[in-house]
């Protein structure tokens, strides 16, 4: 259980996967080994089931032949089915059937000599060792029941795999439900390109804001910004070096945030930062702290670039729309102020 907690929350989704991977080979090889055992025993079962039917017909065969023997019937049918029978068993090594085979050997000879001789005292003979032939087979048979009863009861071992492996499959789907859904909820949250939180998380978690501001009554900010002239960048350089571009942007971002700060991006080369628990000038602070980094960040293949910050704080009724609204005034206030600067709104 330890191994299990360590494995599934450490390092990240690719252990995660490893895991999984591990958890469903696991899986496998529990069903096929249970499926081998189970089917191995069935075979033994139903082999014994076989020898036993066999030998009933033999225990049966016995008394009919004496009948038709003492009756001067023709009996050779009886006799041929149970010597091949007695054949076949010996070559399945069938157990308990030497001492029951030397009994049927006697019995035909007496047979054999009765017909030749139908005096009284081979007629007692003959009876009386087909009784003793008759009991044989059936200590016989009662000792193989016993066999294929043991075997029987070996079946509660795949059974109890059976029973381990269900209920790993249900743990291994509870877990690779999770793994799925915590995978989805990360997809759905941040930003493929730049790790940055996606626009969807950024609006329900602004939303959250709003109404926690709403009930305690407390206060907080937003930044929007985008990079001045990115257009041209992509057009100079291409989109491989923008890319890179806005993965060290973020980074280089992030650096002066605080871990409650949500940073997200919004669109193109546009983002946006909510601060809970700041006023719009610790939020201006913000931003220009972020903005001077930037300026003075050399970004390799291209040199210095400038970022344009508008900065707004929640006022009571305010919707998220409105927030970004007013907060992508400022930027465009920024941008048209001759960029590379924050303005208020």
């Amino acid at each position: 259980m330890i191994v299990f907690l360590w494995l599934w929350g450490g390092s990240g989704t690719k252990r995660q996967s490893k895991f999984i991977f591990m958890l469903i080979l696991i899986l496998i090889v529990f069903s096929g080994i249970n499926i081998y055992l189970f089917q191995r025993h069935i075979r033994l079962v139903e082999g014994d089931v076989g020898i036993i039917n066999q030998l009933g017909t033999i225990r049966g065969s016995i008394q009919r032949f004496v009948k038709l023997e003492l009756a001067k019937g023709d009996n050779e049918h009886i006799k041929d089915t149970i010597d091949n029978i007695f054949d076949a068993q010996k070559k399945l090594d069938t157990p308990y059937l030497a001492e029951a085979e030397k009994y049927w050997e006697e019995l035909k000879l007496i047979a054999k000599l009765y017909r030749n001789n139908p005096s009284d005292y081979y007629r007692k003979l003959l009876v009386g060792r087909s009784e003793e032939c008759w009991e044989s087979i059936d200590l016989a048979i009662q000792k193989n029941q016993s066999i294929a009863e043991n075997k029987v009861n070996n079946l509660v071992l795949p059974l109890v795999f059976l029973i381990l492996m269900l209920v790993f499959a249900v743990i291994l789907i509870f877990i690779t439900k999770k793994y799925v859904y915590d995978n989805l909820e990360t997809f759905a949250a941040y930003d493929n390109l730049t790790k940055a939180h996606s626009r969807r998380y950024f609006i329900e978690y602004t939303k959250n804001e709003i109404a926690r501001a709403e009930r305690k009554n407390t206060e907080f900010a937003l930044i929007m910004f985008d990079i001045d002239y990115f257009k041209s960048i992509n057009d100079t350089y291409g989109h491989s070096v923008g890319d890179e571009v806005l993965k060290t942007l973020v980074e280089i971002v992030r650096k002066d945030l605080r871990k409650s700060d949500v940073l997200a991006r919004i669109g193109g080369e546009e983002f946006a930062v909510l601060l809970p628990d700041a006023t719009i000038w610790s939020a201006v602070t913000t931003a220009e702290r972020a903005r001077k980094n930037i300026e003075k960040h050399y970004f390799k293949g291209i040199g210095n670039i400038t970022v344009s910050f508008g900065v707004t704080s929640y006022q009571e009724g305010d919707k998220v729309e409105d927030l970004m609204k007013r907060a992508d005034t400022a930027l465009y206030m920024a941008k048209n102020g001759g960029r590379n600067r924050t303005e208020t709104a």
